[in-house]
């Protein structure tokens, strides 16, 4: 069994012991291999996984969530209100149409209403795209690729917040 991912700075324990503390039956440490298993038993639910920060843990890193578009605040924000919650991931889902079977699997699932049928073909808003690979993950014939989009930002790498 992997021991329990440890911060690796001392000033992030005040902020990870109020939050075990103040919410002990919906937070608790995992280990490595306990978190690695929850991100992928999400992923192949459909969720997105989300790196949140917030101002009152001073811009520090605070939770990974793994959203799904019926109950997400920060994907309802979103495509509700227009709040930007979130940052794109700094990829874009391109389409190959002449794979494309026309299933709507991807539009169905798309947490963000980046993907929409019209005329007999599926169609992406660059805009509205995240880059979250929900719709990457519910194509069944592999007609969606995840591509880099430095317009869209630069992607997030978690291990160096370390």
């Amino acid at each position: 069994m992997s021991e329990p991912i440890q911060p690796s700075a001392q000033k992030c324990q005040p902020f990870v012991d109020f939050i075990l503390e103040h919410n002990p039956r919906s937070r608790r440490r995992l280990t490595q291999a306990e978190a690695v298993e929850l991100l992928h038993a999400e992923h192949e639910r459909g969720h997105l996984h989300s790196a949140w920060f917030k101002d009152a843990m001073q811009d520090r890193f605070y939770a990974i969530c793994n959203c799904c578009k019926c109950c997400c605040g920060g994907i309802e924000a979103m495509t509700k209100y227009g709040i930007p919650m979130m940052a794109s991931s700094g990829y874009v889902a391109e389409l190959d149409l002449n794979l494309c079977n026309l299933c709507g699997a991807c539009v169905d699932n798309c947490p963000f209403d980046a993907l929409s049928m019209h005329d007999s073909t599926v169609a992406r808003s660059w805009e509205l795209c995240m880059g979250c690979g929900v719709c990457l993950e519910k194509c069944l014939i592999q007609a969606i690729a995840l591509v880099r989009d430095e317009k869209k930002g630069v992607p997030l790498d978690v291990r160096l917040l370390a």
